[in-house]
């Protein structure tokens, strides 16, 4: 359950040098040798996976939401630097054997996308990439119906600092190994009790070399960052692809 080092975890790949969530963003996390890279999935009108952040396309110009639009609209939009919105297929085809993943499963303005977990679960197992691919959210209901699909998933609870209370029991009810804390949750204590009750900490989102410095005192199983070339230089060499599954 818990890597042998920190894991340095791309958040939307090395998103501090490159548009977040864009093939170049993920590339060059692999170049600065992370571990694992954080994607955000949504779902599009024609039901493609798309990753992005926000649900809506206003910060590129077009105001209505991913779940409204067609693939081929999303594609067609500049997501900076001349990049293009991936889908998840994508994502997993050219990097998938190369760096395992984190796929935090979003919600609408809506609410959750139906079939959206079931989807990407699909996605991931049909490439043999379920061992390297943790699945987050901070939705409960969204990770039980993942863990309903599958024994096997790996699964994650994101923590707020808006909802911090419980996260432990949720976990838990999720049959989850790892929770994901916003990095100003994440002290000594706090990550001293989740290792206690066998849980891998991963903070988010990390990028100050004070505070990541910090982090790893505290003994996180692996951080969130903007800029993995700063992480990999405190944590040293990177993990083999084998160990990159947690086991």
């Amino acid at each position: 359950m818990h890597p042998s080092q920190p894991l340095v975890i791309a958040h939307r790949g090395a998103s501090g040098y490159r548009p977040e969530n864009t093939l170049s963003a993920f590339q060059l996390a692999v170049d600065q040798r992370a571990d694992m890279i954080e994607i955000d999935l949504h779902l599009s009108r024609d039901d493609a996976i798309v990753v992005r952040h926000a649900g809506d396309l206003a910060s590129l110009g077009l105001q209505r939401e991913l779940r409204a639009t067609d693939l081929a609209q999303i594609r067609s939009l500049d997501a900076g630097e001349g990049e293009k919105i991936p889908t998840l297929v994508e994502v997993l085809d050219r990097f998938g054997s190369e760096i395992a993943f984190n796929l935090e499963i979003k919600s609408s303005s809506d609410g959750a996308y139906p079939g959206l977990e079931a989807a990407a679960l699909r996605a991931v197992e049909g490439r043999g990439l379920l061992a390297s691919t943790l699945f987050s959210s901070f939705c409960d209901d969204i990770l039980g119906r993942l863990r309903a699909l599958s024994s096997e998933a790996r699964l994650a609870v994101l923590v707020s600092a808006r909802r911090p209370a419980g996260a432990l029991g949720r976990a838990r009810a999720v049959g989850a190994e790892a929770v994901n804390p916003w990095f100003g949750l994440a002290n000594a204590d706090w990550i001293d009790v989740a290792h206690a009750e066998g849980f891998a900490v991963y903070p988010y989102t990390v990028d100050e070399p004070t505070e990541l410095r910090r982090c790893l005192e505290a003994e996180v199983d692996g951080l969130f960052t903007n800029y993995p070339d700063r992480l990999r230089e405190l944590v040293g060499a990177s993990l083999p692809q084998s160990q990159r599954s947690f086991d």
